[in-house]
């Protein structure tokens, strides 16, 4: 029986096996046609939801048990926008897109590298911009009020970890960027002329490794010092989920 978690990876997986096939298929048989009342230029600024994010806090451990251990960090939002370029004469569209990603989750859980180890309220969470480059084609549905297409290419990924651990807040020692491809479909629907609603689903997969560290190197917790550790520690963060956008396209000219 699938669950939520297996059936989204299946599609996932499934999705970005037969992308290319049906790009090629669609190309080479030559069914793609530009419409006729298409813009070259236009901006699209959409809200989006991704389902599933693991931050996985012992990613050095020797033991692949503590190592594939994680927090789920679930329901993300955040803001986009999407600039497109359709190239004249041909059945293509360049894009640039970038995002904002932001979760942050609060509870008591058991902190191991304390002394002595205790139960203590942890602020745990990230921040992600997507940066992407594609190219997307059309889909013909027959009608100039309703536009499908699908897409993909490549992004850049630039991530911060949160943590906050008994109010001591650690500060990133680094800035890792991840590279990675994407997976996109999209549905347009023209509100009025130069105005459209759009939806869209995107794969992708992008992970990063963060190196953190406590400045201060004890907190007062209820009355009792904690010992926070002096070395640095890293923690992989995966933003494994897919990508739900909706919102709206201004056709500049």
């Amino acid at each position: 029986m699938y669950d939520g978690v297996n059936l989204l990876t299946d599609l996932e997986v499934l999705m970005r096996r037969v992308f290319p096939s049906i790009v090629a298929i669609l190309v080479l048989t030559g069914t793609l046609w530009a419409q006729t009342n298409e813009k070259i230029l236009s901006v699209a600024f959409r809200g989006t939801y991704t389902t599933s994010s693991k931050v996985f806090n012992n990613p050095d451990s020797p033991s692949s048990d503590i190592r594939g251990d994680y927090i789920a960090l679930d329901n993300i939002y955040g803001p986009g926008i999407e600039l497109r370029v359709n190239i004249p004469g041909q059945f293509v569209a360049l894009t640039i897109a970038a995002e904002y990603l932001s979760k942050e989750d609060e509870s008591d859980q058991l902190v191991g590298f304390t002394t002595p180890p205790r139960r203590l309220s942890v602020k745990e969470g990230f921040r992600l911009i997507p940066v992407e480059l594609g190219a997307n084609v059309p889909i013909p549905l027959g009608s100039d009020g309703m536009r499908l297409s699908i897409g993909g290419g490549v992004g850049a990924y630039i991530g911060t970890r949160v943590l906050n651990v008994g109010g001591a807040e650690a500060s990133q020692q680094n800035r890792p960027v991840s590279y990675g491809i994407h997976v996109e479909t999209n549905f347009d629907y023209q509100i009025i002329p130069h105005l459209s609603a759009r939806v869209e689903m995107r794969f992708r997969d992008p992970e990063f490794t963060t190196e953190s560290k406590f400045e201060q190197l004890a907190t007062q917790i209820n009355g009792v010092l904690v010992q926070l550790p002096r070395e640095p520690f890293r923690a992989r963060i995966n933003v494994n989920g897919l990508t739900f956008g909706m919102g709206f396209v201004f056709e500049v000219f």
